[in-house]
């Protein structure tokens, strides 16, 4: 590339920074983004200090200066050189003018280059490329060079895609920093719908896939198990950066805003309901992401008070199933109990390697062996530990996390009881009840907080005024509340009371 053909980014570093470098550059071209580095763009004979001035002050729209401990370590570079003229050009520049941006490769300080009138280099917006929050500052600094080149801002979705290029990429972080970005701002509406649609399609690629249940996995029940466990790990996985979204829009969107997300976790469970040949352990893990999502929606819309988004992603959505003759409420289609199945080796297995190291096959062997103890609810501690990134941020402390756990857990038992009575009041049946119950079935009896008294008593004293039906829950009615309410409490105080055995 000719610096004088087009506008690039100039990348000054040290070459033990390479790999790096390599990186970096791997996110640029993913994201059309021309650049001048000196092992790329200069050729056999050049005069590279010629060269390297004419990139620098000829085409260079952006200057990035990479800083890591190796080259704080060098007491003379080819980069300080190029530094050096980088400043020169910088101070002709007028004030606020973004043109030299510093990128940290580890936690070192920019060096104090002095800029003169007073500033040095530590004093502009750096670029972190390392660590956890690689691929939203990759994404910031793709986002920001674009837009210093003129050009038309990448959409999310391609930034997204720009940013994997170089970082395996973990999805959560940049997810969850994109929606927050565009989820007040009525201008980017339709980008973040396609950003969220782009994730719901990557989860149902995986689920519709017409031999992904119909492969072999394995000849003994060991092997088997190991299998499911694994690709529960990866549907998981594929699953959280939409959760992680999720999160945000059910803390802080408006219920009129919720579409994206409210199909996607919808139309996660049609998926799963769908008849299918293949492995049942295979076809039941086909629920993971809705019950993963469901989880996201309801903790993260109880914990805020949010009652109103809870109605709108999961209280009043409904799927086609292919056994009733009217669509089902989601929270009957869908629960706990049915990614595996009722199968307790692959469910503690999977529960036990979330919260661990530990490969599939190690953990699978030391179950079958007894060497690890198997869980009352494990698909809850699944949940409980998979979903703690997430909120880390509103919740810090584990006690807090716990019980507004809890709480949610609870909430979801008692609408899935509420839709059970409605369907029952429609049809004329007598069967069905709640399968939502998890963790604190088990805690009550340990801490003596039992999270559906709590509900009941908050219900009784408050009335009409009660959160969930100022969010219209329960259709606004209090006595369909309390008929809820307390044909779950008796389910759950039964269940409590053989887990305190």
């Amino acid at each position: 590339m000719s610096p004088d053909q087009e506008k690039h980014v100039f990348i000054s570093y040290v070459h033990e920074d390479s790999t790096e470098v390599d990186k970096l550059c791997k996110v640029l071209e993913a994201s059309k983004i021309p650049y001048w580095r000196d092992r790329k763009s200069l050729g056999p004979g050049d005069a590279w200090k010629a060269k390297i001035r004419e990139a620098i002050r000829g085409g260079s729209m952006v200057f990035l200066a990479c800083f890591s401990d190796r080259s704080r370590a060098k007491e003379k570079s080819h980069m300080n050189e190029e530094l050096t003229l980088a400043v020169d050009e910088f101070r002709k520049m007028p004030p606020g003018r973004t043109w030299l941006i510093p990128v940290r490769f580890d936690g070192g300080d920019v060096p104090e280059w002095d800029l003169g009138a007073g500033r040095v280099l530590g004093d502009l917006n750096y670029s972190d490329l390392f660590g956890e929050g690689y691929a939203p500052e990759a994404a910031s600094l793709v986002t920001t060079i674009h837009n210093l080149m003129g050009d038309k801002q990448l959409g999310p979705v391609a930034t997204l895609n720009a940013v994997e290029q170089a970082a395996a990429a973990d999805r959560v972080e940049l997810m969850r920093r994109l929606t927050k970005e565009m989820l007040l701002d009525p201008t980017r509406r339709i980008e973040l719908d396609d950003l969220v649609s782009h994730e719901v399609q990557r989860i149902l690629k995986v689920l519709n896939d017409a031999d992904w249940a119909t492969r072999p996995i394995g000849v003994n029940i060991e092997e088997q198990a190991t299998r499911i466990v694994t690709e529960a790990q990866i549907l998981i996985q594929i699953t959280l950066p939409f959760s992680a979204s999720l999160q945000v829009a059910a803390r802080w969107g408006a219920p009129e805003t919720l579409a994206p997300w409210a199909n996607g976790l919808r139309s996660f469970v049609q998926s799963a309901t769908r008849q299918k040949s293949g492995t049942v352990g295979l076809l039941n893990l086909r629920h993971l992401p809705g019950v993963v999502s469901v989880m996201t929606a309801a903790l993260a819309s109880v914990a805020s008070g949010r009652w109103e988004n809870l109605k709108e992603l999961v209280a009043e959505s409904s799927v086609i199933d292919s056994y009733s003759p009217r669509p089902l409420a989601l929270l009957e289609a869908v629960d706990p109990y049915k990614p595996f199945g009722g199968d307790e080796l692959t469910s503690n297995a999977v529960a036990r390697a979330a919260q661990s190291d530990a490969q599939p096959a190690e953990v699978v062997s030391d179950l079958i062996q007894n060497r690890t103890q198997k869980f009352y609810t494990p698909i809850a501690e699944l949940l409980h530990t998979v979903l703690r990134p997430l909120f880390e941020g509103e919740m810090p402390d584990t006690a807090t996390y716990d019980l507004e756990f809890d709480r949610a857990e609870v909430i979801l038992g008692v609408l899935a009881q509420d839709a059970v009575n409605m369907r029952k009041a429609v049809d004329g049946s007598t069967w069905g009840r709640s399968h939502w119950f998890g963790r604190s079935t088990w805690r009550m009896a340990a801490s003596r907080n039992n999270p559906v008294a709590n509900l009941q008593h908050d219900l009784s004293q408050r009335g009409a005024a009660w959160g969930p039906l100022r969010g219209d829950l329960f259709g606004g009615d209090s006595e369909r509340a309390s008929a809820a309410v307390e044909e779950y409490s008796a389910l759950f105080s039964e269940i409590a009371r053989h887990r305190s055995w």
